[in-house]
């Protein structure tokens, strides 16, 4: 065997840069412009945690309102409405009436 037939060409370091950059490329992106997949993951887990949290503490907040208070945020205002409904109604039996009214308004029933 002749050695001409066992040569492989050669390339240049610059044929190899753009070799690896055109590997590296994805949608127009390089691989130095993506972000870790566990990058991604910890921020998701991160918002969740956040989310978590400000539920936590504004569960507690309304705990720890005065009774007046936390009736006044939760329960009056709905209250007044359903009370504005039975006047302009007058039915029959306003007990149920305002009972049902709560029931069919309740801004925390989807959750």
């Amino acid at each position: 065997m002749s050695e001409e037939n066992q040569e492989a060409p050669v390339t240049t370091t610059e044929e190899q840069v753009k070799t690896e950059e055109t590997n590296n490329t994805e949608g127009g992106e390089t691989t130095q412009d993506k972000a870790p997949a566990s990058a991604v993951t910890t921020a998701k887990d991160g918002e969740e945690a956040e989310n978590a949290a400000l539920a936590v503490q504004n569960r507690l907040q309304s705990q720890a309102l005065p009774i007046r208070a936390y009736l006044d945020q939760t329960v009056v205002p709905l209250l007044l409405q359903g009370l504005s409904a039975l006047v302009k109604e007058r039915p029959p039996n306003p007990i149920e009436y305002l009972a049902n009214y709560l029931l069919k308004n309740n801004p925390t029933s989807g959750q």
